[in-house]
């Protein structure tokens, strides 16, 4: 018989290895000390609050570019009928 697995929120998650400076993990760290945060859970928070804001603008002006250097000549003899 197959086993099955409960999924939990931990088993949904992918690791991400980001190298950064010194100084802005010690930034980080004070950061969850004093909001009793883990720095996980503030790079997680920060990560989702740019992909809704300023993120997702870049998301669709790089997808705009995208579409028009890859179909302008289409797009522009479309705009002529």
């Amino acid at each position: 018989m197959a086993k099955t697995r409960k999924t939990t929120e931990a088993n949904d998650r992918n690791v991400l290895t980001v190298r950064i400076p010194a100084e802005l993990h010690e930034e980080l760290r004070t950061y969850g000390f004093f909001t009793h945060r883990s720095i996980n859970e503030t790079v997680v928070h920060l990560i989702q609050d740019f992909l809704a804001g300023p993120g997702r603008e870049e998301i669709a002006q790089g997808m705009t570019d995208r579409a028009k250097s890859m179909y302008g000549v289409a797009l522009d003899k479309l705009a002529d009928m």
